[in-house]
């Protein structure tokens, strides 16, 4: 019995490492993978240490690639690079995350080259950008990985072409302000729309600071981020008193025209 264990054991160990090094091999390519071989032997001699869960926890690997300058995205030239996400849950939600985690790095300009949604519910989203260097991979995922976001799979074909496959099941929104009932917060200037979670709550007071001219236009989403209402008023307010949506987990409060009209913030008081 202890000799058909340990021959499980090994099995496994030898399994994890070649599973292991084809991860590696699809992020640094063949040719960078089969130069460095030796290397690379060396420094993931313990591949039971980058698995999570038994799955190739990919930041620590790359993180290892990284500091032995194995991990390289620069380009000769500017040059188009495609990058495309598979996303296994919640599309809406999850291409916010992705659009939130690409303007944290400092891409905002990117053009959408295909989307499709099929029918095992899997998103594929392809944008692409003009670059001298490729999207660090490291530092997307370390933000995805800030939403909950696990990376599958990660491949790059001549660095200009990469690819993402995402499990977004247990993704969270790291950006929005939790607030429990009964109690206010408030808000200093906006440099994006405020965002906030909330949980089983029935209202909102949102109450405009001295000097703003504020508009409102707050939006109410559900858990999958689909919208429950929209409420936009054209007129200025001082404050506002809204019922919220059953169901409402998100919500996003902005100014109808800018947010320089409520340069002087908003305080929110969430009632249950």
């Amino acid at each position: 019995m202890i000799k058909k264990l340990s021959l499980i054991f090994i099995f496994s160990i030898i399994l994890n490492a070649s599973i292991l090094d084809n991860k590696i091999e699809s992020l640094i390519g063949s040719s960078e993978f089969n130069e460095n071989k030796g290397l690379i032997e060396f420094l993931f001699k313990n591949a039971n240490n980058f698995y999570i869960n038994d799955r190739v926890n990919y930041i620590a690997v790359m993180e290892k690639l990284k500091e032995n300058g194995l991990l390289k995205v620069g380009l000769n030239s500017p040059k188009e690079v495609f990058i495309t996400f598979k996303i296994s849950d919640d599309p809406v939600k999850s291409m916010k995350i992705i659009s939130d985690s690409l303007t944290t790095l400092g891409y905002y300009h990117y053009f959408t080259k295909n989307l499709f949604y099929d029918e095992y519910k899997t998103l594929t989203w392809t944008i692409s950008l003009k670059t001298e260097a490729a999207i660090d991979p490291l530092m997307l995922s370390k933000e995805l990985a800030k939403n909950s976001c696990q990376l599958i799979d990660i491949k790059q074909e001549g660095y200009i072409k990469w690819m993402y496959v995402i499990d977004t099941s247990y993704s969270t929104l790291s950006d929005t302000q939790v607030i429990t009932n009964n109690e206010r917060v408030d808000f200093r200037k906006p440099l994006t729309p405020y965002f906030i979670k909330v949980s089983n709550a029935k209202s909102i007071k949102i109450i405009s600071k001295w000097s703003n001219q504020w508009f409102p236009q707050v939006v109410f989403y559900d858990k999958h981020l689909s919208i429950l209402n929209i409420i936009k008023e054209n007129n200025k307010k001082s404050s506002l008193q809204l019922e919220i949506p059953e169901g409402t987990t998100y919500i996003k409060i902005d100014d109808l025209y800018t947010l320089a009209n409520i340069s002087r913030g908003l305080s929110v008081i969430i009632k249950e």
